[in-house]
């Protein structure tokens, strides 16, 4: 059975069928989550700039690097597992649920041993082979993670984001309390690690404590196969998206430094908080309601058109916040070791702006079952990978590095709302005119830093 046709339901993600209604659950809980999201993630810029003020550039450096192999383990791991429960139409059922457990956990392992074989030689690449142990054990956060309880999309199903808030923000709230006590004993880089084991530990624990069902594996036949149809596009997407999330920071890590690295992580950090803020509201709130649309064109079109205009506008201030004073911003978050990057922090602003905007007609491509452009457009956001390794080897620095990526976004968003045009007419041009909406935003931002 295909994605598209298992999912065929209207009323698949369980939303209230009186618009007055869903109005006010639509405000109400867009206010939940911008509060809990701003919470999580100002959390985890708190820890980060903690650090970044205790540890030595190099040893920031080191610590980026466990955080980008982190990050690189979940990328390449995605199925989308957890998406499809709130997607599919008989995403409620507990057998469902159940084989879902069982595709997480199974991607835990896996990824685990991954990265126990991947510690020396990254050490190696990134020329910190002292930092091999820390490396390794980053393999119990995954195996960890394979144990969450999924129960909270279930509720994101009836657009109840509450136990998915829980478990986004106590353990990162866990771990900013634990963040000065680890800094007050020796290990530099190392704090990294334990905060991260710690936080994947908390949200394990609270996604258990929160769920409504009790806790099962299956092991389904069908059902996988149907994970698995909707999930590998999203799977085989990670590659090239490993190039844009994670290739311009490997690349700086392995050409120019650890000292650089930490450089780029500090701007790359400022300007992620706002834009994956925003990013994962909009999702949140994206897909339950495109999805319950997807079979009335005019209900769709209406509700696409309504969050594309409110991304712009997010987008918009975004950008020319981050513009005017991103360069204050970053030394006093991390320190006076982090001046002078106002341009990196420009580049990188207009690459998250881009990023929110693509999630509109991402969200609406996977509300109709459709994965597949995922692929198409990691790979070609993944081509802004060359020029960005070109201007490193010749010592552009690392703006020109975070310049690379723009373009590249700009042709992903492009070719998506290509793709949404394909199976909805009529969507891809009003996208593309609100994309235009960063332009005075640009102009009011460099206008307001020469002022």
């Amino acid at each position: 059975m295909s994605a598209n046709a298992a999912t065929a339901s209207p009323h698949a993600a369980g939303t209230a069928s009186h618009p007055p209604s869903l109005r006010r659950r639509v405000v109400s809980q867009g206010g939940l989550l911008f509060a809990g999201y701003a919470a999580a993630q100002g959390f985890s810029f708190l820890r980060n700039a903690l650090i970044g003020h205790a540890l030595s550039k190099g040893d920031f450096g080191i610590a980026a690097t466990i955080t980008l192999l982190l990050q690189l383990v979940e990328t390449l791991s995605d199925l989308g597992t957890d998406r499809l429960i709130v997607q599919a139409a008989d995403g409620d059922d507990p057998r469902f649920v159940a084989t879902a457990h069982t595709t997480l956990l199974a991607r835990g392992v896996l990824s685990a041993l991954l990265v126990v074989l991947a510690a020396a030689p990254a050490a190696r690449f990134f020329g910190i082979p002292d930092a091999a142990w820390a490396l390794g054990l980053v393999a119990l956060v995954p195996l960890a993670k394979g144990f969450l309880h999924l129960d909270y999309r279930r509720a994101q199903r009836r657009l109840d984001n509450r136990p998915q808030l829980l478990v986004e923000v106590l353990p990162q709230a866990v771990a900013l309390v634990a963040t000065l006590p680890l800094l007050a004993h020796p290990g530099g880089y190392a704090v990294a690690l334990w905060l991260s084991l710690l936080q994947a530990a908390a949200a394990v624990a609270v996604s258990h404590l929160v769920a409504e069902r009790r806790y099962r594996l299956a092991f389904d036949g069908p059902l996988l196969s149907r994970f698995v149809a909707f999930g590998w596009p999203i799977w085989l997407s990670a590659f090239p998206l490993v190039a844009v999330y994670q290739g311009d920071r490997i690349i700086v890590g392995r050409l120019l430094g650890m000292e650089d690295l930490a450089a780029y992580s500090a701007a790359f950090m400022v300007t992620m908080v706002p834009g994956l803020v925003a990013a994962k509201v909009g999702h949140a709130l994206m897909l339950p309601l495109l999805a319950s649309a997807r079979d009335d064109a005019a209900r769709f079109r209406r509700r696409f058109t309504r969050l594309a205009d409110l991304t712009a506008a997010t987008a918009a201030a975004y950008l020319a916040l981050f513009l005017a004073a991103g360069g204050i911003i970053l030394p006093l978050a991390f320190g006076p070791n982090y001046t002078g990057l106002g341009t990196v922090i420009g580049w990188l602003a207009a690459m998250w702006g881009l990023r929110m905007l693509q999630a509109v007609p991402g969200m609406a491509l996977m509300a109709l079952g459709e994965t597949k452009p995922f692929l198409g457009a990691g790979l070609i956001r993944a081509t802004a990978l060359a020029p960005a390794l070109v201007a490193a080897a010749h010592g552009y620095g690392i703006a020109a590095v975070a310049a690379a990526g723009v373009a590249g976004e700009l042709a992903s968003l492009a070719y998506v709302a290509s793709r949404l045009e394909a199976l909805r007419p009529g969507l891809a041009t009003p996208l593309l005119m609100r994309t235009l909406a960063l332009l005075p935003a640009a102009t009011l931002g460099l206008a307001l830093t020469l002022g």
